[in-house]
């Protein structure tokens, strides 16, 4: 069976008419019947009846209309899958993200997903460590960290930041110092402090350093994650310092400050590995326009 014979014979039955048909496809009277009657021959019995009153469909030939009809729905659907398939356009493409809340981010995301409805974007959380393994052994297409812990081995990643972020300080919005919008690092050495022990980056334990400094370890308290210390600021336990990204993350009902005297700022930043094949990558890494990370 010809397609285009197929498509012919749908087109007069559409229309009702030989000569619309032939007008609507852009070809001659005499193509569109000689094809319709090839199309019968081949398969060996008559699907339209003519006669002065018009065309009228035989029984096979309303059986033929509407299987035909559902089989150049589905060639066509395959043609469109698999030419988006060749240009990244379908398929998936995995985030692993570190615990955030970013309105740039979301936005980015967003748009990705109206533009390519039919690439699956998948984004799952995971500690700052795991990120880099996963998108390191190619586990994950694009990880999401910040710029003060990237992997250590950046010559095999690409980098683009979204968003410039800074630390912050969070306490229970009970505290007397939920009443302030700012306060200096130096004032916060009288308080007993919440933190997550190893996990922390170099980066945050220099900014812990003035907090902590000549801190009793009875007013220090350790826990395994950042749920656990949110738990423990809510709970009038302690105060912490934390990325203003996690803080929007986790911290219902605790209040978030300024620190005053101590540059914070860093990136909340998207990368992936250079050698990734997956065609949908380039589609996400456009909608990037932030600076790159050298």
């Amino acid at each position: 069976m010809d397609f285009e014979q197929l498509k012919i014979f749908i087109t007069v039955v559409d229309c009702g008419s030989f000569t619309k048909a032939a007008e609507l496809m852009y070809i001659s009277h005499s193509t569109t019947s000689r094809n319709v009657s090839a199309l019968e021959d081949a398969l060996g019995i008559r699907l339209l009846d003519r006669d002065s009153r018009g065309l009228r469909l035989t029984q096979a030939g309303r059986l033929f209309y509407s299987e035909g009809k559902l089989l150049l729905e589905k060639t066509e659907e395959l043609e469109n899958k698999v030419r988006n398939a060749e240009s990244g356009e379908t398929g998936k493409l995995s985030v692993a993200s570190v615990y955030l809340y970013s309105g740039e981010l979301n936005k980015i995301y967003g748009a990705f997903c109206s533009r390519y409805p039919n690439v699956v974007l998948g984004i799952y959380h995971n500690e700052l460590s795991e990120v880099h393994s996963l998108v390191g052994k190619g586990e994950m297409d694009l990880g999401v960290t910040f710029s003060y812990a990237l992997p250590k081995n950046p010559e095999d990643f690409e980098f683009r930041s979204v968003a410039e972020e800074k630390f912050c300080v969070v306490c229970s919005e009970t505290h007397t110092l939920a009443l302030k919008k700012s306060v200096k690092a130096s004032e916060l050495g009288v308080e007993s402090y919440v933190g997550v022990g190893e996990q922390r980056s170099g980066f945050a334990r220099r900014l812990e350093e003035e907090v902590l400094k000549n801190k009793p370890e009875r007013e220090i308290l350790s826990v395994p994650t950042l749920e656990s210390l949110f738990l423990q600021v809510r709970n009038g336990n302690g105060i912490s310092l934390v990325p203003y990204p996690m803080a929007r993350e986790f911290g219902k009902n605790c209040a978030a400050l300024d620190i005053e005297d101590v540059d914070t700022r860093f990136d909340i930043v998207v990368f992936w590995r250079r050698d990734n094949n997956n065609l949908s990558l380039p589609l996400f890494t456009r909608l990037l326009t932030g600076k790159t990370i050298n």
